[in-house]
């Protein structure tokens, strides 16, 4: 599909997107910082203070909640993409097991069922794990197995593809969210260090060069927000890739010996010879063919046999 085509088929969904994006950077520039800069006699306070204070919970999260007034407006976009992240891992974890894929005992569980022939049961167990992508491709080969080998291989085929590429997409938006929020806290930071030069630049020659120090520190807490959320984002990402690929796999080995075992076996069995119901085997007593019929008498076989007759 050509990017026109694609561009033509979406194009309800990108103008939206784009207006979101453009008051989302909008947004984020408008005063990246909650508070002022503090003054010089502000800041050695604070620092005395916090070096007496230890280390203690409470501390921490006053800290926390320091830092991330300091960050400003871009904080909370960064916290919008962290709730998201979570939420998307939260439901892989749910979804991405091995039970919604490829049931661990469900092709032993079928192939004794059938080898019972028990159709009831296996019609049954197919319908309790219909919703499972194993359960699909199983009934479809159970539904088909007196077809064409290829062409039923092509359809389960389709029908797993189908399925995994669904798990796929979705932890594509964990990839996104790893993508973005380092670039929106970067993005948070030059605004701040702006403002922060821009404040230097009015103080002139009055001005304490401590002014831009603590101007740029609090500039800096955007970039670590945001690297804080894309490293464990991109890091699930990654994990429920691997694990998307692993359960692909053992999804086509299943699959694989399903249809090996009722189809390609079933072939066998129907043209081995000396098994019922093949014809053409008088000699076999399982046999259901027939003998075949004799030759027609040709003129040379009655040629021959007057040549016989006189040498006798």
């Amino acid at each position: 599909m050509s990017s026109a085509s694609w561009m033509d088929r979406n194009r309800k969904w990108i103008a939206p997107m784009a207006a979101g994006l453009a008051v989302l950077l909008a947004l984020a520039a408008a005063p990246a910082f909650g508070q002022e800069a503090m003054s010089p006699e502000e800041a050695l306070a604070l620092a005395e203070e916090r070096a007496g204070e230890g280390f203690s919970p409470a501390a921490a999260w006053s800290t926390l909640q320091r830092r991330f007034n300091d960050g400003g407006t871009t904080m909370w976009f960064l916290m919008f993409l962290s709730v998201l992240a979570l939420a998307f891992v939260l439901e892989r974890f749910v979804r991405l097991r091995r039970g919604r894929i490829a049931p661990p005992g469900l092709t032993d569980r079928l192939l004794r069922l059938a080898d019972e022939r028990d159709h009831e049961g296996v019609q049954k167990l197919l319908h309790r794990r219909r919703r499972s992508t194993l359960g699909k491709v199983a009934a479809f080969i159970f539904e088909h197995r007196h077809r064409d080998h290829e062409q039923v291989n092509a359809a389960i085929g389709d029908i797993a593809a189908r399925d995994i590429s669904k798990h796929q997409m979705l932890a594509y938006p964990l990839a996104a969210i790893a993508t973005l929020a380092p670039l929106l806290g970067l993005f948070g930071t030059i605004i701040g260090m702006i403002e922060s030069f821009e404040v230097v630049a009015i103080a002139g020659s009055l001005g304490d060069p401590r002014l831009l120090a603590s101007g740029i520190s609090k500039a800096l807490v955007t970039t670590a927000f945001g690297l804080f959320v894309a490293i464990p984002t991109l890091f699930f990402f990654h994990t429920f890739r691997l694990r998307t690929n692993y359960l692909a796999t053992i999804l086509e080995q299943e699959a694989s010996t399903l249809t090996n075992a009722w189809m390609l076996g079933q072939a066998d069995a129907g043209h081995a010879p000396g098994t019922p119901g093949n014809p053409g085997n008088p000699g076999n007593p399982g046999s259901h063919g027939t003998a075949p019929a004799p030759r027609p008498a040709t003129p040379a076989d009655a040629t021959g046999q007057e040549g016989k007759g006189h040498e006798g």
